[in-house]
């Protein structure tokens, strides 16, 4: 049982449905969960009325230098940390100037993208459970460190028992997921090949489902997920549908992502993306459809009459050459049309913008497009990395907002510096000169996880050193990078952070 918290004195946004701001509010939560919101005075009354014996155990926190903020909810993650090194670039040269565009850009290489996403179950499948476990560890702890209190994973390059376990053992919330493909397209060819057997990738994911309902934590549950179109039979699109049907879950895909996807689809599969996902039972209210930006006006039609949840990352689009948000205006038309959008950072190997540079690029991308400074204020770009994302998974009864009755899930950032000196509105400051580096406290259910930036519960270097040695062993068996490789990386990131230590 978690004891009594106070978090007194805050500039507090409660992302709540009113959208509050209290300049001078507190919090107070028992047993985990959020009893008092509201002014100082307010929920000191309600600390006075707890019984003795509560009140003797309560913890406060004095945030009267604080920006206090719901937990960020990163409703599409990919845990991709195992691929670090031959995919993120750690071996590449310093400079730029040679790069290429990768398969996402110029609308997008779908044979490329349909072969790497099949590829990545032989990367999972080549991973040990311990590897798996200490990579899941310290990936989760980058989000959890950001302010990210609730992950949805969409399919990682992971074992999803190491996902729930790591998850378990850091004390933030994921809804798991598996890595579900069954075909590829390729090249030369007018229809899909199969590549692994349907039952068996539906088995997977109806045991996980099954397994994480029974998890008494509260910190876990299961999203069938499709990681693209590009992948899935359509036996395997039906029998998903009947899962999410029978075990009353939601869903996700990513789903028009790509300026070619809409052709390159039909060709293999005999339909568009979105007019395929309807006919196989998935087009509805259950659905998290992502980084869908390519639709016809046809399936614009459908996805605001099948009432889907769309999910963007706009501060990760330029640097993977997409254009899901800016080529077509789709995602920002639906959001006016009023479908919910939500923001998610997506997942990469590289280092990648965090919840609070996702909520800054929705902010100032959607009303660039529009030159209307209203269309996002930054209160809506909080609710669609809190509140609205966590109806995505289908958790808004518990998560996404400060409200009485709402788990404690929050995230502190100290308004201390010069950035912030007589700024009006902390979180619109926040957004325009802060990011994931400031924040200081997270935390989960009442449990306090990150304090002045470090975590609580462990010794960050061990998870490191874990985090490190899965990534060498793996990587030089599974993927044939060079030992000696291995060994530049971490000497060179060893010496940087010695030079981090060495300037404290």
């Amino acid at each position: 049982m978690t004891g009594p918290l106070l978090v007194r004195g805050a500039h507090l946004c409660t992302a709540d449905d009113e959208e509050r701001i209290l300049p001078e509010g507190s919090l107070l939560a028992v047993d985990g969960r959020i009893t008092a919101v509201g002014t100082v005075a307010e929920v000191d009354a309600a600390v006075a009325a707890l019984p003795p014996e509560r009140r003797a155990a309560l913890r406060t926190l004095d945030a009267r230098r604080m920006l206090v903020l719901p937990g960020f909810v990163n409703a599409h993650w990919h845990e991709l940390f195992a691929t670090r090194l031959p995919f993120n670039g750690a071996l590449r040269p310093a400079s730029d100037r040679g790069d290429q565009a990768g398969f996402l850009g110029n609308g997008g290489d779908m044979h490329r993208i349909s072969a790497v996403f099949d590829s990545f179950h032989d990367l999972i499948a080549g991973l040990t459970p311990d590897e798996g476990e200490a990579i899941a560890r310290y990936s989760m702890w980058t989000q959890l460190r950001a302010g990210v209190t609730t992950l949805g994973d969409v399919g990682s390059v992971n074992r999803p028992e190491a996902l729930a376990a790591a998850a378990v053992w850091l004390g933030m919330r994921c809804s798991v997921s598996t890595w579900a493909t069954d075909s590829v397209c390729r090249p030369g060819e007018d229809r899909f090949t199969r590549t692994r057997d349907t039952d068996a990738v539906l088995s997977e994911i109806e045991a996980l489902v099954k397994t994480c309902a029974d998890d008494d934590t509260g910190l876990l549950r299961a999203r069938p997920t499709a990681v693209y179109g590009t992948n899935m039979t359509d036996e395997l699109g039906r029998g998903l549908a009947g899962i999410v049907q029978r075990h009353d879950t939601g869903f996700a895909s990513h789903i028009g992502a790509q300026r070619h996807e809409g052709d390159f689809v039909r060709s293999y599969y005999g339909a568009t993306p979105v007019r395929r996902f309807a006919e196989l039972g998935l087009l509805d209210e259950r659905l998290m459809s992502v980084h869908t930006g390519f639709a016809d006006d046809a399936e614009r039609r459908m996805l605001l009459e099948a009432g889907v949840h769309l999910s963007h990352s706009p501060a990760k689009y330029g640097s993977a050459g997409e254009s899901a948000m800016t080529e077509t205006r789709l995602i920002p038309e639906l959001r006016r049309a009023g479908l919910d959008v939500s923001l998610s950072t997506d997942g990469q190997p590289l280092v990648f913008p965090g919840m609070p540079e996702q909520m800054r690029a929705a902010w100032q991308t959607h009303n660039e497009m529009y030159a209307d400074p209203l269309l996002v204020r930054p209160t809506d770009a909080l609710a669609m990395g809190t509140r609205i994302a966590a109806r995505g998974l289908r958790w808004d009864e518990e998560i996404g907002s400060l409200a009485v009755g709402r788990q404690a899930d929050l995230v502190m950032v100290p308004l201390d510096d010069w950035r912030f000196v007589h700024t009006p509105r902390p979180l619109e400051a926040f957004l325009a000169v802060g990011g994931s580096r400031d924040v200081d406290t997270v935390v989960v259910g009442g449990r306090v996880l990150v304090e002045a930036g470090r975590a609580t519960g462990f010794d960050e270097a061990g998870l490191l050193a874990d985090y490190e040695a899965a990534l060498r062993s793996y990587s030089q068996r599974c993927l044939k990078v060079p030992a000696e490789s291995v060994d530049e990386v971490f000497a060179r990131t060893a010496r940087r952070r010695a030079g981090e230590e060495a300037s404290r």
